[in-house]
């Protein structure tokens, strides 16, 4: 198709022609113009005229970009444009066009208003707010020719052009419209919104916002403005006055000026009722013309109120989906409590749909093995299908599923509560008992008391059998582990690859009821604890003293790494001077090199072998596929020996025997409180309590075994797919759902497009990992996938904020105490663990931690974690090392904080106090 040769466009032309050479807010003016709104006459030189001056110039260099890579430094390249823009010439034939209609006006005694409009601007999908130029008071055809090419040259702006880079538009063919427009004077001006833009679930109130004079005090940010909150029906309002000292207005000379405002002007208001009126009929009637709730710049010129501009408002969702008939009106609480121990930040497709598949088949099988009427699970179907959730790619417990679940069990309410305690929740169910959604009473089970004794029997046998259980369980798994451990799976075919993804679930996680059993007598045990602590001994500080309680258990698995590394310090720095010697004095990359070749035989060459045997897959994210295990990369373990060697951080013993005194002083403490039967009562809860915890977190690490293998097994997939062209990388494998894989092998793949599905997920997981977080709870009506493209919508829907309990004293935080010490010193605030390298006696702060950081604590004199719980891996690692911690720390402990700031932090009490910035 042949495009159009129209130089200038006009408001009479075919409002399709704007789409194709005037651009998108050329588009919406020529809309306003036919649909009789009031907008100051104006015209659109076409992006014809901007094709024909690049030609005329020779510019091609500087708008030809081939991809994101094309321009290292972005406002260089902008200010080498411009300056290239502004010394071309523009063609004869886009001057006389442009003079011709000019002609109109005076333009010598006339302003305008030159506008940047962008083929690609104000769309529903991109709004370019402030991205293009625009230039006021532009008086004779000088100014104007030169705002012209500024507002050319501004298509390729630094903001523009990051803009384009993060949103993954194109920018191989940037073009620009520019609008011509008849100057406005303005006494009052601004912008009003048909929908509220700042809270999104608000569908009653249109937004205005106003200054005095021209709006581009408004639009930069260079003055405060007064806000209304109007309701569309019945009209009322609510008003934010504020104190008006200046106002922009035309220069003389052309441009803009700012100046005073009257003193008996400044504090009242800057807009009448009548007014108000005026402007909430006019973005209506423009909302319903348009079809879309709009974003509209305005001016008042002698009493005249003007449209100077209207774009869609990108960041709602379309009106369906406020309609409860197509989205649905049944509710899901989504909470992330303990699960972002293990599934921290942006997960990738392939973890969640296998761990997904790991829940459904864990908790299948323990409801089972406790003897659940099979009719029973059999109707609860869905359930364990939907135990975890992905939203915008965050993992969530669907933790009224998990309710569901924990009523299916003998025992019902106490199940829920204490299964509350062990995750960690920051609110319970109890606490929405004034809402019906939220009742969770016609899903308990009622079992007659025949099959009540029977599940309690087999319960019983089952406690008093725990150890011996488990013990058959580890044995049988480390047999069937050392088979899988060490294959080679990128020697084998796709089709030997799925079948032993087969294997493994048969071998491994259909096998996994003893772990489950644990956790739910660890769930009871310690919830019974809780409650004879709170009941018996009444003491503020119950809850510090349950923790007490549970230190100093040692034969903890999760322990048992971080040991290991402390003795190789240890053992080097004080007996093998040479190896010492040539640790502190090789760089990371030859270390790493002469440990495969030249020094493979030395003493720590061979240790580290050893520990990677062992403890290979314990790492960072442990749980995550799409991360690297400590086989991939050895180096962490390199650096954390080096700096025990360098602090002497390696004293163990020392750490055991500060939790053995903690224990035996929390001990006493019973001792002194519980009459004879009472103790003999508390002291067994808490001996089965404590062995219940110590086995919960060794079996952990056989999970975290399972997922090693998998990583690997897809890694291998992933090799694979990429050598048949499948995926681009053999990364990529963690992009696609793990049905996918299996369906592309076993020929029930309906689409052979992998290729693609892949690159879309990359962008938009990365545009995930990019945005904030999500609320830790939620609580969303209806689809909740239909929420992920609209993160303000999701941080509508969060349910925590009136649990948020922080200190009024803005130098001080508060959390929930979990290993007891007193520590001053200086903090390390780290994301991820190269942040906190070098780690030396600082308080280590950081929003939570995995079993892969535990090598760090013996660096530290104290850990601050924003998330967390009493039963939370960091708080049992913590209580056995005897560092001082406080988790679940509200009031923006990572963000109030930075590195270097001293504190002194209270882990019995649960509190930090900011004592100065360095």
């Amino acid at each position: 198709m042949s495009l159009p040769s129209n130089l200038i466009l006009s408001a009479q032309d075919d409002i399709n022609i704007f789409t194709l050479l005037g651009g998108g807010k050329a588009k919406n003016m020529a809309f306003l113009t036919k649909n009789k709104f009031q907008v100051p006459p104006w015209f659109c030189v076409s992006t014809i005229c901007f094709d024909e001056f690049i030609q005329f110039n020779k510019l091609y260099s500087y708008v030809k970009l081939i991809d994101r890579d094309h321009v290292k430094n972005l406002e260089e390249f902008h200010k080498n444009t411009e300056k290239a823009f502004l010394e071309a010439k523009v063609p004869k034939n886009v001057l006389e066009a442009l003079e011709n209609h000019l002609q109109q006006w005076n333009t010598d005694h006339s302003f305008f208003a030159i506008r940047s409009s962008g083929l690609d601007e104000d769309s529903p999908e991109n709004s370019f707010a402030g991205q293009f130029s625009t230039y006021l008071y532009q008086k004779g055809m000088n100014n104007i020719i030169k705002s012209l090419k500024r507002c050319w040259a501004s298509g390729f702006s630094a903001r523009a052009l990051s803009y384009r880079i993060e949103r993954g538009i194109d920018i191989s063919n940037i073009k620009m419209g520019v609008i011509v427009q008849k100057m406005v004077n303005s006494e009052v001006s601004g912008v009003m919104f048909s929908r509220n833009p700042i809270n999104v679930m608000d569908r009653e109130n249109i937004v205005v916002s106003s200054v005095y004079g021209l709006g581009e005090g408004l639009v930069s940010g260079a003055l405060d403005s007064d806000d209304y909150f109007i309701n569309r029906n019945p009209f009322s309002y609510k008003e934010n006055i504020v104190s008006k000292t200046a106002q922009f207005v035309h220069s003389e000379n052309g441009g803009l000026k700012k100046i005073t405002v009257k003193e008996s002007m400044r504090n009242v208001s800057s807009l009448s009722e009548e007014k108000l009126r005026e402007l909430s009929r006019t973005v209506i009637e423009l909302e319903n013309k348009m079809e879309k709730p709009q974003d509209c710049e305005w001016g008042i010129e002698n009493n005249v109120l003007y449209l100077l501009q209207t774009r869609p408002i990108t960041n709602l969702p379309p009106e369906a989906f406020y309609k409860e008939k197509v989205l649905g009106d049944e509710i899901t609480l989504w909470d992330n409590s303990n699960i972002i121990e293990s599934y921290n930040g942006v997960t990738s497709p392939l973890t969640f749909t296998f761990a997904s598949r790991v829940y459904e088949k864990a908790y299948i099988q323990f409801v089972e093995n406790i003897g659940v009427p099979k009719k029973i699970i059999k109707a609860n179907n869905f359930l364990f299908k939907n135990m975890l959730g992905s939203i915008r790619g965050q993992v969530y417990y669907n933790l009224f599923n998990w309710y569901r679940y924990a009523v299916m069990l003998p025992g019902v309410s106490r199940n829920a509560e204490f299964m509350e305690t062990m995750m960690g929740v920051k609110k319970s169910l109890g606490e929405y008992a004034d809402k019906e959604e939220f009742k969770i009473d016609q899903f308990i089970v009622h079992y007659s008391f025949i099959q009540k004794l029977k599940l309690t029997l087999k319960m019983l046998k089952r406690f008093i059998f725990i150890d011996k259980i488990i013990d058959n369980f580890m044995q049988e798994f480390e047999k069937n582990f050392q088979i899988y451990k060490n294959k080679n799976y990128t020697e084998l075919s796709l089709t030997q690859q799925v079948s032993d993804y087969h294997t493994l679930e048969k071998t491994f996680l259909e096998k996994w009821k003893p772990p489950l059993m644990n956790d739910y007598l660890c769930m009871l045990l310690f919830g019974i604890l809780k409650k004879l602590t709170d009941k018996w001994i009444s003491s503020k500080e119950t809850e510090l003293l349950q923790n007490d309680l549970l230190c100093g258990q040692g034969n903890i698995t999760s322990v048992q790494p971080t040991k290991k590394l402390m003795n190789l310090a240890c053992k080097i720095d004080t007996s093998l001077p040479e190896e010492k010697n040539w640790l502190l004095n090789s760089s990371l990359d030859k270390l790493l090199e002469e440990i495969k070749t030249t020094r493979k035989d030395t003493f720590f060459a061979k240790e580290l072998a050893s520990y990677l045997d062992l403890y290979g897959f314990r790492c960072v994210d442990e749980l995550k596929l799409e991360e690297d295990d400590m086989y991939d990369n050895p180096a962490f373990i390199v650096k954390t020996v080096i700096s025990y060697i360098k602090s002497k951080s390696y004293d163990f013993s020392r750490m055991s025997q500060n939790e053995a005194k903690i224990k035996e002083k929390a001990e006493q403490k019973v001792r002194e409180k519980l009459k004879p039967l009472k103790k003999i009562i508390y002291f067994w809860v808490l001996k089965h309590t404590r062995n219940a915890v110590r086995n919960r977190e060794n079996l952990r690490f056989a999970r975290t075994k399972v997922f090693g293998i998998a990583r690997r097994l897809f890694k291998g997939i992933g090799h694979n797919l990429h050598q048949l062209k499948v995926i681009d990388s053999p990364k990529d494998v963690f992009y696609l759902k793990i049905d996918e894989i299996l369906a592309l092998v076993e020929g029930r793949s309906i689409s052979s497009g992998l290729l693609e599905l892949t690159q879309t997920r990359k962008k938009e997981y990365e545009s995930y990992r990019k945005s904030q977080p999500c609320p830790d709870r939620m609580i969303i009506k209806g689809a909740t996938g239909v929420y992920d493209p609209y993160f303000q919508v999701l941080m509508k829907c969060s349910g925590l904020d009136d649990q948020i309990v922080s200190s009024e004293d803005p130098k001080k935080l508060l959390g929930t105490p979990c290993s007891p010490g007193i520590v001053e010193g200086r903090v390390r605030v780290v994301k991820n663990m190269k942040e906190a390298e070098g780690l030396n006696g600082e308080i280590l702060v950081t929003f939570r931690t995995d079993p892969g950081w535990i090598t760090l604590y013996p660096n530290c004199s104290g850990l601050l974690i924003e998330r967390g719980s009493l039963l939370s891996h960091s708080a049992v690692v913590a209580r056995e090392l005897g560092i001082p911690t406080i988790v679940g720390i509200t009031g923006g402990l990572t963000t109030k904080l930075q590195t270097g700031m001293k504190v002194r932090m209270d882990a019995s009490k649960g509190s930090i106090e900011i004592l100065d910035v360095q």
